[in-house]
């Protein structure tokens, strides 16, 4: 059987969210999908993607070998002689939620292959295992949508609150800059000297609120208005990137209601809300910039 974990992308409240504001985000309709297999030629706990040239032993001096051994340990599984072979839909280190859809998917495979139920619970214990040794500080928002889908509200303190919402289709345009959430968190923490009461926080955590009401309105002309000023606070905040920038300049030139960067910042990527009829001329613009986008629908109910 296949495990899956979803990617997510963040509408508004990334950064903000640490420090216990809410964040509106959704999973994307594409993940990661693991399937555990024996090992025939024997040896340790084994991780196989293609997709991302990722091929990597639980022996190995590398991070994802460190994650897969925070998992299984977490689980309680020791190492078993297993491969766990998978696919992606979304790239890696894109700020799109790719390390939690791993965990997710890799510990639902594991626990699969030992017949044990994959409660919700012991999954987000084992994913945020992972989450912790990947990124340090985490908001676990991304853990809960790769687990759970949807779309929703987010609050640390009380996690993810989903609700019901018309399908809202999304332009993702992975900038295919690496980044490091680690450090960007770091840099907002500089910047705000970590008060939470920030006059810059305060307000992204207030167009959450905002944008949230415009969703369920189907009012995209004022999320897009969010995003927008979401965006600026954030690039004040020095998470955003000149790349960044200048491709969400490019979409709302092109037509879009809104654009901004989605997770971290720094590299990763971008995400944008248009009219149907201008979704294609804004991934034409995003391509002559050396970014090939997508289009991903979230919404549409609750998981």
């Amino acid at each position: 059987m296949t495990a899956v974990g979803l990617g997510k992308i963040i509408l508004l409240g990334e950064h903000a969210v640490v420090y216990g504001y809410p964040a509106l985000a959704a999973a994307l309709d594409r993940g990661v999908t693991i399937a555990a297999v024996p090992t025939p030629a024997g040896g340790s706990l084994r991780i196989d993607i293609p997709a991302w040239s990722l091929k990597v032993s639980a022996t190995d001096d590398h991070p994802v070998a460190r994650s897969l051994c925070a998992i299984a340990d977490e689980l309680g599984i020791g190492r078993p002689t297993v491969t766990l072979v998978g696919d992606a839909q979304i790239p890696p280190g894109a700020g799109l939620g790719s390390s939690a859809a791993l965990a997710v998917a890799v510990t639902r495979a594991l626990l699969l292959h030992d017949r044990r139920k994959a409660d919700r619970a012991v999954v987000a214990r084992a994913a945020d295992a992972s989450e912790m040794l990947m990124h340090g500080r985490s908001s676990g928002v991304d853990v809960a949508l790769a687990i759970a889908g949807g779309v929703g509200v987010f609050r640390k303190a009380t996690g993810l609150r989903s609700f019901k919402s018309q399908p809202l289709r999304v332009l993702v345009g992975p900038s295919g800059a690496p980044r490091s959430t680690a450090a960007m968190v770091d840099r907002v923490a500089h910047e705000t000297h970590e008060v939470v009461d920030d006059a810059r926080l305060r307000e992204l955590g207030g167009l959450t609120d905002t944008g949230t009401t415009a969703l369920l309105a189907s009012d995209l002309v004022g999320l897009g208005a969010a995003m927008n000023r979401a965006h600026q606070i954030l690039a004040g905040l020095g998470v955003s990137t000149e790349q960044l920038d200048a491709l969400c300049e490019a979409a709302r030139v092109t037509g879009a209601h809104g654009a901004k960067l989605t997770g971290a910042g720094g590299g990763g990527a971008v995400i944008a809300i248009a009219p149907r009829d201008r979704e294609q001329a804004v991934l034409s613009e995003w391509k002559k910039a050396g970014v090939t986008g997508f289009v991903a629908t979230i919404g549409g109910g609750v998981s």
